[in-house]
């Protein structure tokens, strides 16, 4: 159990040096003489004239003149001691996202002055510069310190002992067949999230018929066509104008977004899941997927060992069961309804660890009971209308688990057929009903 602050009796943790190797090779006084005063490098690098000349002179690094090597060097350190500053800032406000973003980006520099230093070494120059990182190790301790008023125990996952349906069960065939009495429907992408390769695909489709548009702001609707517009909020959570017919709630979308707050609604559906540092023994593996809280695409995510440092352990908002052998889904969930999966294959020889790997997508059209029914109950806990749904096998049990239900999924060509087909029948549905 580590100590008040989380460093543990006698491990000597602390924050990593900048540099390695001989010992520094001027003292302070030497340091002020050849222009490193403290006062200077306390200064913050002016936008504009100092980061254009700092970007400039690292364009040229190996092949600078001592005089310009010692200008880079000193715009280096100074870069950490304003990251340094914005630190301290962010832990007065005491906001646990602002002092990860804040701890994230020092790091960030002082990699790269570790790496000058190592390179100032090489060409004879000296390095080493006194920097003093006590802020790093006190933003930890209060990452740590913040992390215990999380609440304790499992709060997704459990036993695996509640059962599961058995069995495969065969997708729905859907033809994609465009005619011009189509319900129009709009993708609202907010401008926030990369959107290039969904405009690619929405524009693939209309050319076959489609009457499907990409926008990017609800005024982009247009509201006098003859039969009302569906919209699809492509993970957009700001507030919606309520003449929309709208699938996708901006505050179900928000839920989506925030990993903790959706792996609770999972629940047993989720792997085993805790939220305090502590608790990685009830995770019962040797190797953990860490998440942020908020993070999309893969981001804010790694696997750390079960006795990772603390240092490493505050960076996270919670951290799940990691299961090695398994096979993994991506579901397209339509008001309930399975509207497509993907088995998502790696290439060969990835390791289990490796969270993004160059994922082969295959298209099928049969999935076990087990996929689809957490599927379905995920985006139903959720709040989704419409989500894709990330789904894992654990081989060794058979059990189905759910990753994530994401409200901005990526949709390839395929996908987005089997979404416009089903949407249109179910309109068509709904209209021949109502007359």
């Amino acid at each position: 159990m580590p100590s008040k602050g989380g460093r543990r009796s006698g491990t000597g943790e602390s924050a990593p040096a900048v540099v390695s190797g001989p010992p520094v090779a001027r003292s302070r006084e030497q340091w002020d003489a050849a222009g490193f005063a403290g006062a200077e490098m306390a200064q913050s690098l002016r936008r504009g004239v100092d980061v254009a000349r700092l970007n400039e002179l690292a364009a040229r690094a190996d092949e600078l003149p001592p005089e310009e090597a010692e200008e880079l060097y000193r715009f280096r350190i100074r870069r950490v001691m304003s990251r340094l500053r914005q630190l301290a800032r962010a832990r007065t406000r005491g906001d646990e996202e602002s002092i990860r973003a804040a701890l994230d980006d020092l790091d960030d520099r002082l990699g790269e002055l570790r790496r000058a230093e190592e390179s100032r070494r090489e060409a004879g120059l000296a390095a080493d510069y006194p920097l003093d990182l006590e802020q790093r190790q006190a933003a930890i301790d209060q990452l740590l310190e913040l992390a215990r008023r999380r609440p304790p125990g499992l709060v997704a996952g459990g036993d695996d002992s509640s059962p599961q349906p058995t069995g495969d069960v065969r997708l729905p065939a859907v033809a994609f067949q465009a005619s011009d009495n189509d319900v129009p429907v709009y993708i609202l992408a907010p401008p926030s999230l990369p959107s290039e390769a969904l405009a690619r695909n929405v524009e693939a489709v209309a050319h076959q018929g489609a009457n499907l548009r990409l926008i990017h702001d609800p005024s982009e609707v247009r509201r006098d066509a003859e039969l009302p517009p569906l919209v699809l909020n492509w993970g957009g959570s700001e507030p919606l104008p309520a003449d929309l017919v709208t699938l996708n709630r901006p505050d179900a979308v928000r839920i989506a977004a925030d990993q903790v707050e959706s792996v609770r609604r999972l629940g047993e559906l989720a792997p085993r899941t805790v939220l305090r540092p502590d608790d990685l023994p009830l995770l019962g593996s040797d190797r953990v997927v860490a998440k942020r809280r908020h993070g999309a695409r893969g981001s804010g995510k790694a696997v750390i060992g079960a006795d990772a440092p603390w240092s490493e352990r505050a960076r996270y908002d919670l951290f799940q069961r990691l299961i090695g052998n398994r096979i993994e889904y991506r579901l397209g969930v339509l008001s309930g309804h399975v509207v497509s999966a993907y088995r998502k294959d790696p290439p060969a020889g990835t390791e289990p660890e490796n969270l993004r790997p160059e994922w082969r997508h295959e298209q099928v059209q049969v999935v076990p009971a087990a996929v689809a029914s957490v599927a379905r109950e995920a985006a139903r806990r959720i709040g989704l209308d419409y989500a894709g749904v990330d789904v894992i096998v654990d081989r060794d049990t058979g059990r189905a688990h759910c990753l994530e239900a994401n409200a901005a999924p990526g949709m390839s060509e395929q996908t987005l057929r089997s979404l416009y087909a089903n949407l249109q029948r179910t309109v068509r549905g709904r209209l021949a009903r109502a007359s």
